[in-house]
């Protein structure tokens, strides 16, 4: 059985590795292992607005959208697709995935800010108290997952 869900205002279909069930969203962020469309895992916080969670008994996984490096993607309108995966992470945030995600549940369970460097030298912000959730893609396919 294939279960995805979808968050908020976000229309993606988030593919998880795993069975889900809703009765696990307890209020706390949970880290998932995500299948497509972008592979990696997501950091899911216990304060998003709402969460739909679909099994589907005889669904096939679309393909992944395959960014190249490590990125962070955050909801949008628009939802998750080639042209639009996410934020390049700078090279050791990518390499150290783990910690990154690690760091964002904690800034959603504590309502606070955490600032990311991304690839380039820019700076992403966001706010744990009001972030839904973020899909975390290691820098090379077969990272770590934060499970690990």
């Amino acid at each position: 059985m294939a279960v995805y869900l979808q968050i908020g205002d976000d229309p993606t279909k988030w593919w998880l590795v795993q069975p889900f069930n809703a009765n696990q969203l307890t209020g706390q962020p949970l880290t998932l292992d995500i299948a497509g469309p972008i592979g990696g895992w997501m950091v899911l916080s216990g304060r998003a607005a709402s969460v739909a969670v679909f099994n589907e008994p005889d669904a096939t996984v679309p393909p992944d959208v395959n960014p190249t490096g490590g990125t962070l993607y955050l909801p949008t309108a628009a939802g998750a697709s080639a042209h639009n995966y996410g934020y390049a992470l700078s090279t050791n945030e990518a390499l150290g995935g783990q910690n990154l995600g690690n760091e964002i549940a904690t800034a959603m369970r504590n309502g606070t800010r955490l600032t990311i460097p991304l690839y380039g030298g820019g700076t992403l912000v966001i706010n744990g108290a009001t972030l839904d959730f973020v899909v975390i893609t290691p820098a090379a396919a077969g990272g770590a997952s934060p499970h690990d």
